[in-house]
């Protein structure tokens, strides 16, 4: 059972590294809230 996690845990560290490597500018960067224009009062 020890094993098995360890596997587990072992390729969710690969897939986070993986996953920085090519998206991490688009969910740092890309998705950040922009502000948000509020209407004038005329």
């Amino acid at each position: 059972m020890d094993s098995v996690l360890f596997f587990v845990y072992d390729r969710l560290e690969r897939f986070e590294r993986w996953f920085d490597r090519r998206f991490g500018w688009f969910f740092t960067n890309g998705m950040k809230d922009r502000s948000v224009r509020k209407p004038h009062i005329f």
